[in-house]
């Protein structure tokens, strides 16, 4: 599986948007996580609550690398994305 990551920036919602991970909206004026990647040559692009981001990297983390998932995972408390960020 060749990956590689484009570009990744934090932004903050001017329209309506889905998270990737728990396929709730990103509402305008939120703060996202906005990754643009290639997989096996698709194009990819994907937008992120901050806690879901935080939670997928930890599950990355705890798996030893990739992982797989199905868009609708649960949505975790946005207090665990700050602790992540050391906020």
């Amino acid at each position: 599986m060749a990956y590689a990551m484009l570009s990744e920036t934090e932004r903050t919602a001017r329209k309506r948007h889905r998270c990737i991970w728990c396929w709730q909206f990103i509402e305008p004026g939120q703060r996202y996580h906005d990754e643009r990647s290639v997989n096996d040559g698709e194009m990819q692009h994907h937008k992120w609550h901050p806690e879901c981001r935080a939670a997928m990297l930890a599950e990355v983390e705890a798996e030893g690398g990739p992982i797989e998932w199905i868009p609708g995972q649960e949505r975790p408390p946005a207090a665990q994305a700050e602790r992540e960020r050391g906020e």
